[in-house]
């Protein structure tokens, strides 16, 4: 096991911002998103459009990919591959590295669509990224191998926490909310340049994306805000928790000059909201950097050359997809259980503790 810290994972990456030179903060309800940018020579836009992946499987709990293009492929984490046929849909519980013109066996992979029987094929093959709130629990899964029901716990708790009554049928969910979800795109737009995005709910980084390329991003985008960051305002929304009160707060503690204009007071209100909320963003971001995760090796997307690490922490997982040391893809979620207050807490003290002279008589 190593360790590694998240400012190096996201070593030549920026945030995106506008014309004035701040933090593009995009919002819907209490959910933001903060995209991330890198100069050109970053974006490696040398491997297959992974949303060309294929699935078929000759047992329940296994995945075989198929990588029918010249190019090396990079799948991002957590795909289902998903039919009309009658076979059982699954889930990739990571990303995954497939060699160009060639097919990888995953026997860690999961059922998601119940009691359905029958194997699936290429022939007809409809890829989906898995809601955000399985996310967390399925990572844990990787290298377990042996059942069919590896995620069945995560895909439940996905429909739970949406009201869709869904149970192990992921298929069923989407049913029920691909309409909502292919409205939700439509809030979040995808800037230039684009290489990985930072997701937010009431403040709190709750998921770190970082992509081989500008291209790669653009090629999964539609498909990630869709079927992964869609779910999080759709359980925000069954908790009730249907709009930040920022503005309203903020303008209750402004007091309007006695010259000021009520439109121009309410601009005033609106620009400091802006500060406060980009602020934040950078506070929690300057706070994570300094965060030191586990890396264990991920043998099933390691080899010819490029390495694939599982990374925990206390309060976060995910998966690291690196070439010579170069982080190709970064995929880090924040747990349920997990109280930031306590990790900032302990990053106060550390920085206390650097600070405190030598002792001395």
């Amino acid at each position: 096991m190593k360790k590694v810290e998240l400012k190096e994972l996201l070593k030549g990456c920026k945030l995106i911002k506008d014309s004035n030179g701040e933090i593009i903060v995009q919002t819907i309800a209490n959910m933001q998103l903060v995209c991330l940018t890198a100069a050109n020579e970053f974006s490696i836009n040398t491997f297959a459009n992974p949303m060309t992946v294929l699935g078929s499987n000759r047992s329940y709990g296994h995945l075989q990919l198929h990588n029918r293009t010249a190019k090396d492929m990079i799948v991002p984490p957590q795909i289902a591959v998903m039919t009309k046929k009658a076979a059982q849909n699954h889930g990739m519980v990571k990303g995954a590295f497939v060699k160009a013109n060639s097919t990888k066996d995953f026997n860690d992979a999961g059922c998601v669509q119940g009691s359905q029987t029958g194997y699936l094929d290429t022939s007809d093959n409809d890829i989906r990224f898995i809601p955000f709130g399985a996310r967390e629990y399925i990572f844990e899964k990787v290298g377990v191998t042996g059942s069919h029901t590896n995620i069945y716990d995560a895909i439940e708790k996905v429909g739970n926490d949406t009201h869709a009554n869904s149970g192990k049928y992921l298929d069923q969910y989407f049913s029920k909310y691909d309409k909502k979800l292919n409205e939700f795109i439509a809030h979040f737009e995808r800037p230039e340049k684009c290489i990985g995005t930072i997701v937010l709910i009431d403040g709190e980084i709750v998921a770190i994306d970082k992509f081989p390329s500008f291209e790669y991003c653009e090629q999964i985008w539609d498909a990630l805000i869709r079927d992964c960051y869609g779910s999080i305002a759709i359980t925000q929304e069954v908790k009730g928790k249907t709009g930040s009160k920022s503005f309203t707060s903020m303008k209750n503690r402004l007091k309007k000059g006695a010259d000021e204009s009520p439109a121009a007071f309410l601009k005033r209100a609106l620009s400091k909201t802006k500060e406060s909320i980009v602020n934040n963003v950078k506070e929690k971001l300057s706070d994570m950097l300094e965060m030191e995760l586990n890396a264990t090796v991920d043998k099933d997307s390691t080899g010819n050359g490029y390495e694939s690490d599982i990374i925990k922490t206390e309060g976060y997982i995910g998966q690291v997809i690196s070439q010579s040391s170069y982080r190709h893809l970064v995929s880090i979620v924040k747990k349920d259980s997990f109280k930031p207050e306590k990790f900032r807490e302990a990053i106060k003290l550390k920085k206390l503790a650097k600070d405190q002279d030598e002792f001395s008589l």
